[in-house]
């Protein structure tokens, strides 16, 4: 993947076993007065550039034992400060995406997101995209900065990874709903 910000997110579904890619990855991040919370990241149009089936299969697998069931990967995700609640792979439109809601102890657990009273702030690279959020953002040469004001309590944004349309790429979904 391109973006470090991006494989964090990936690293919460799947061990990477192949190049998966993803359409993009949304954030809902509650925070609670003293700084602790939940985050709810949604990982959308989930595909492999694998071309064999046995990679494809391995792909699969790895979403569906590793991100799903494995306790290893609570306990990575623990060990990052994130307390898994739940993870699922759902399928929305004939695309397979993953969800997975935590509660953190620290906000800057969540993809490096900083609190400044009286602001919450993230910053990512300026090549990154940001298609929405619920707070401004600011602009720079060197970088791009969401900013909210402590007042609003659920934080949104969603950033772009790659394009899950173009040649090559296999979508997951058809292969994840044989699995099930």
């Amino acid at each position: 993947m391109k973006k470090l910000f991006y494989l964090t997110s990936l690293l919460l579904i799947t061990q990477v076993t192949g190049c998966i890619v993803f359409h993009s990855v949304s954030y809902e991040v509650n925070v609670n007065d003293d700084g602790t919370g939940t985050a709810l990241l949604t990982i959308e149009d989930i595909n492999t550039d694998a071309v064999t089936r046995e990679a494809i299969d391995e792909d699969v697998k790895s979403i569906l034992e590793h991100g799903l069931k494995s306790q290893q990967f609570v306990d990575d995700m623990k060990s990052e400060g994130k307390q898994i609640i739940s993870r699922n792979v759902v399928i929305e439109n004939e695309k397979l995406n993953a969800v997975v809601l935590y509660e953190f102890s620290e906000i800057s657990r969540v993809e490096g997101l900083q609190f400044d009273d009286p602001y919450y702030y993230l910053t990512v690279p300026v090549e990154d995209s940001i298609i929405s959020t619920n707070g401004q953002i600011t602009k720079t040469a060197e970088y791009q900065r969401i900013v909210w004001d402590k007042s609003i309590k659920t934080l949104k944004f969603k950033m772009y990874s790659d394009d899950t349309n173009r040649a090559g790429l296999t979508s997951l979904a058809p292969y994840y709903l044989k699995e099930n």
